[in-house]
């Protein structure tokens, strides 16, 4: 999972630098202008905002929806008044959390927001005898533990999430990496040699190669052996 925080208030900036040691990938700004353009460039799966930025430097909830109507917003607000809460959530807010709530319990309720946007009711994906952990970001194939380098696990996790959905290697990239520091693509493509080789044996799973478009997590049979 990467998450894109505006770092616009104390709570936020140690929030994000929390939520850096606990798994998912985190996208951080001071320049909350700058949103719409992360969302654009896609790969995100949560955006998280201090409360008390909405209506500054162009910020608003119908204009994120706007742009990105898929991706989860959770906000940060030491306010808790139940008619100002109904109102975020009614303008397009999906959660509202408070800075005194205790890390895991954020970590927990973030995830549960982000891994829910996917249609995943649970935090294990199932394809057949291939299951991924998202809390503990772990892999088994047959209850077997799989190793995985934790940009191997990121593509995984991400193409796992969207089943049969074609995904540009540009939009991949973007996700394991931030835009940022991105490797030869003599590295990436290692990286995916590895996860095939892991794969292997996980019958009616694979990960396809769409020439000159991208990849697609492939399912045998549907989505019937994904418990959701």
């Amino acid at each position: 999972m990467r998450y894109l925080i505006a770092e616009t208030s104390w709570a936020t900036m140690e929030l994000a630098q929390d939520l850096s040691g606990t798994g998912p990938l985190v996208t951080r700004t001071d320049r909350p202008e700058d949103l719409q353009h992360f969302l654009r460039l896609g790969g995100l799966d949560l955006v998280v905002l201090d409360a008390a930025q909405l209506g500054r430097d162009g910020v608003s909830l119908p204009a994120l929806r706007h742009g990105a109507p898929s991706v989860p917003v959770a906000l940060v607000a030491a306010s808790t008044d139940p008619r100002q809460v109904s109102h975020w959530l009614e303008a397009g807010a999906d959660m509202v959390i408070t800075p005194d709530m205790p890390l895991a319990e954020v970590s927990a309720r973030l995830l549960a927001l982000a891994r829910r946007a996917h249609g995943r009711g649970t935090e294990t994906l199932r394809y057949g005898a291939l299951q991924i952990d998202l809390r503990r970001r772990r892999v088994t194939l047959r209850e077997t533990p799989v190793k995985l380098s934790p940009k191997v696990y990121e593509i995984l996790e991400y193409l796992s999430l969207r089943p049969g959905r074609l995904v540009t290697r540009s939009e991949l990239l973007g996700h394991v990496y931030g835009y940022e520091n991105e490797p030869d693509s003599r590295v990436f493509d290692v990286y995916m040699c590895n996860l095939r080789a892991c794969l292997t044996t996980a019958e009616g799973v694979d990960i396809e190669t769409v020439r000159g478009a991208g990849f697609r997590f492939s399912v045998r049979g549907g989505d019937a052996a994904l418990a959701a």
